[in-house]
């Protein structure tokens, strides 16, 4: 009964960050299109003085946003040079611990200070020091916004392996019967 709602409950933390990933993915079309007005007004020689800084905040933003899509499907960096020799169960147990110790701490920190910098500057209405000069909190919401997906789909991939702890050790009790 348990392990049904842990599955739910992972495919529903799944389903945010797919969603997550597939709407901000899109965030590709506006820089593309910034970074084209940026060649052609250079190309040109009058250069504006928006479309560096916009292109890094777009950028920023996709990268940062689809941070917990990435993990989702397997992109973040992984060393499994150790643990690939090892069996299914102990490849869960350490991974369950990989999370607990360096992950959720990490992403908790990143949590935390990213809302206190985005606090601080939405309360005092932060302006970039460029000639462009927008604002920047808007941009600096998306630390912990993506800190929050991350930790989303990292409390998913920890309970992914404890179903398959569980399913191990179930079928491991069957054979042995």
């Amino acid at each position: 009964m348990g392990g049904d709602f842990l599955i739910k409950f992972s495919n529903l933390l799944d389903n945010i960050n797919e969603w997550t990933g597939r709407i901000f993915s899109w965030l590709v079309v506006p820089l593309m299109i910034i970074i084209i007005i940026e060649f052609i007004t250079r190309t040109l020689n009058v250069p504006t003085h928006w479309t560096f800084e916009a292109s890094n905040f777009v950028f920023g933003a996709h990268f940062m946003l689809v941070a917990g899509y990435g993990l989702l499907y397997g992109s973040h960096v992984r060393i499994d040079l150790f643990t690939s020799t090892l069996s299914q169960k102990a490849q869960a147990i350490i991974s369950i611990i990989c999370y607990l110790f360096l992950f959720f701490p990490f992403v908790l920190i990143w949590l935390y200070y990213g809302w206190g910098f985005f606090y601080s500057s939405w309360s005092v209405a932060e302006e970039s020091l460029s000639l462009w000069a927008p604002v920047l909190y808007p941009i600096k919401f998306v630390i912990p916004v993506a800190a929050f997906f991350l930790l989303l789909q990292g409390i998913s991939e920890v309970i992914k392996s404890i179903v398959t702890i569980r399913i191990l050790s179930e079928l491991s009790e069957e054979v042995f019967e």
